[in-house]
């Protein structure tokens, strides 16, 4: 008896050991800059309502300009500015669709390994921003599957509310697909502009429970019309990401602004 149950010991243990290699193992590819994890339909769904509830409590109302342009015909990337930790929440909380979030492999470390597999499981994906090209191909083969992206064109917050210079990757990404797709179908990049009514540049980067109450005077979201690679000329990234942050910082807001001239 005390001899079975000694094996018995032995297989569970080696089974709670392979499962934390595995686990391990997994959570090290989920940091791993262009790994593409696994989604989970049900943990989108149910975090996008919980999203919705989240910015209700600390941003408060959240009115959308043109949210037809939230589901556009053709493969698209949607870019939004960056002034605060809220904003991926803020997007989240208003897509029809799921797209995949690229997301800076610092923000999904933490909880043991849980944070980048949960996360994961929403639809992020890791990219270290000193090595970006290690993202442009994962994200093309993203597009070519029919996944829409998200992408921050600033890189980081902006903790002053002032627009950073507009990396040219979610550009790069964009004419890549549209090259292999021989541009035979549309390939676009969805400029978004968010406002907060309420935004107070010292917490701007967090953390959640630092920004509190003091955010909450709701926030204006402006869905630009897609701006469809195929019809831009020259076809370079530099055009292409001109376009978007003109897109983008065209919008009249009290609490972001272009850079102040000296």
């Amino acid at each position: 008896m005390k001899k079975h149950f000694i094996q018995g010991s032995q297989v569970i243990k080696g089974f709670i050991g392979t499962w934390r290699k595995r686990f391990r193992d997994y959570v090290n590819q989920c940091l791993t800059s262009g790994f593409i994890p696994h989604t989970f339909r049900p943990l989108q769904f149910l975090g996008k309502y919980l999203a919705k509830l989240w910015m209700f409590i600390q941003v408060g109302r959240i009115r959308v300009i043109g949210a037809e342009n939230l589901k556009p015909q053709g493969r698209v990337i949607f870019c939004p500015n960056h002034s605060s930790m809220f904003d991926a929440p803020v997007i989240f909380s208003i897509m029809k669709r799921y797209p995949r979030y690229m997301t800076a492999y610092e923000e999904m470390r933490g909880l043991a390994g849980l944070k980048a597999v949960v996360m994961g499981a929403f639809g992020c994906f890791a990219v270290d921003r000193s090595r970006g090209k290690t993202v442009l191909e994962p994200a093309i083969n993203v597009l070519l599957k029919g996944d829409p992206l998200v992408i921050f064109p600033e890189g980081k917050i902006s903790g002053t509310g002032e627009y950073l210079p507009f990396k040219k990757g979610s550009a790069l990404i964009a004419i890549g697909a549209c090259e292999q797709l021989n541009h035979k179908e549309k390939v676009g990049i969805v400029p978004i502009h968010i406002c907060f009514h309420g935004r107070d540049a010292a917490t701007a980067a967090g953390p959640y429970g630092a920004m509190g109450f003091k955010w909450r005077k709701g926030a204006t979201v402006t869905v630009g019309k897609p701006i469809w690679i195929h019809d831009l000329a020259p076809l370079t990234p530099e055009n292409v990401t001109d376009q978007v942050r003109q897109a983008i910082t065209e919008q009249v807001c009290p609490t972001t602004s272009l850079p102040s001239v000296s």
